[in-house]
């Protein structure tokens, strides 16, 4: 059964590599899908993918939607909601279950939606015609599999974004492995993200490629300091001609650090955790000429009791402000089913 799993990722991990590199051009639909649906990713710099180890504790489960193989059997029957309050009217709300069968595997499914609130319309001469909506939206199904110390999870998404009575649709999928030391807090993390089918585009006049991406992750504890280290490569199929954008002054070093996201956690006890982020790409990108006003640095906590957690995360993107996410985390088993 495991030469068969392994012999199935290989497959996919080709095909999805395949695929990835064949586009070209064009601007990106369902970009949403790259954009943290859990305050703890958040926190550690919106990109992680390779998160330590903390099966014996109510965890937050909507992480999978980022890396399906972080669905585990220790988030059985455990909910989670997450809710991030952008700029303006614009707004997102994730929520995600996992369910583990003892012979079978585990289960998860997960919902990601953006709202951008109410877009005032104009007809060709700038005059007001009312008001319209436009919304982007995935229903993630979710399975994952153990092969002590690795585990391998997939991801199939149904996705669609609408503006004003148009709609984009598509069928995208993601495929990932894990490893897990087994003496040692160490997580190393490969992500095929979001590759698949552009099944309809009625919101561009041209075609336009998926968001597909490829992260490789690692996250690590040394054995006798209270800190948690993580780091993530992103956006690997994005070559130097993408985004050098004509600046030669950049160099490698600093084409390398837009690739990279860095994270720290402070475990300061198993249910109180203090974490800090830094993301090079937005700080590079979004800051002023006379100030970074704290762009690409993000931050938060959690806390949590033996039947829910609280996650709270705050990031700037942009000198003008920053944008708070809230997570919520529940065991319904020991809620509801717990026996007396």
């Amino acid at each position: 059964m495991q030469r068969i799993l392994l012999l199935l990722v290989t497959i996919i991990l080709r095909w999805a590599t395949t695929i990835t590199f064949a586009q070209v051009g064009g601007a990106q639909v369902f970009d949403f899908l790259n954009m943290s649906p859990a305050a703890q990713i958040t926190a550690l710099g919106r990109q992680q993918v390779a998160l330590g180890d903390d099966s014996s504790r109510v965890q937050e489960v909507t992480k999978f939607a980022f890396n399906p193989a972080l669905n585990v059997p220790a988030l059985h029957q455990q909910f989670s909601l997450q809710y991030t309050p952008y700029y303006a009217d614009i707004s997102q709300v994730a929520l995600g279950y996992a369910y583990h069968h003892q012979s079978v595997g585990t289960f998860g499914m997960a919902l990601q939606y953006l709202n951008y609130g109410s877009i005032a319309a104009f007809d060709a001469t700038g005059l007001p015609t009312g008001n319209f909506s436009a919304q982007d939206f995935a229903i993630v199904v979710n399975y994952s599999h153990e092969m002590q110390p690795f585990r391998v999870g997939g991801n199939l998404k149904w996705v669609q974004s609408q503006i004003s009575g148009y709609a984009a649709t598509g069928l995208l999928a993601d495929i990932s492995g894990v490893f897990r030391h087994p003496t040692q807090d160490l997580t190393v993390a490969l992500v095929f993200s979001n590759f698949g089918v552009l099944l309809r585009d009625e919101l561009a006049v041209s075609t336009r490629e998926l968001p597909t991406d490829v992260k490789i992750g690692v996250s690590v504890k040394p054995q006798f300091m209270p800190f948690r280290f993580h780091i993530t490569a992103y956006r690997l199929i994005r070559g130097y001609d993408y985004w050098h954008g004509g600046n030669d002054e950049l160099g490698v070093g600093g084409q390398m650090l837009r690739h990279l996201s860095f994270g720290s956690e402070l475990l300061l006890s198993p249910n109180f955790q203090l974490r800090l982020g830094y993301n090079h790409l937005t700080r590079s990108t979004l800051q002023l000429p006379q100030t970074a006003g704290g762009a690409g640095l993000t931050y938060g906590l959690m806390f949590r009791t033996s039947t829910f957690r609280v996650d709270y995360s705050r990031a700037t993107l942009h000198a003008a402000g920053a944008f708070n996410q809230f997570g919520l985390a529940l065991n319904v088993e020991q809620l509801f089913f717990k026996k007396l």
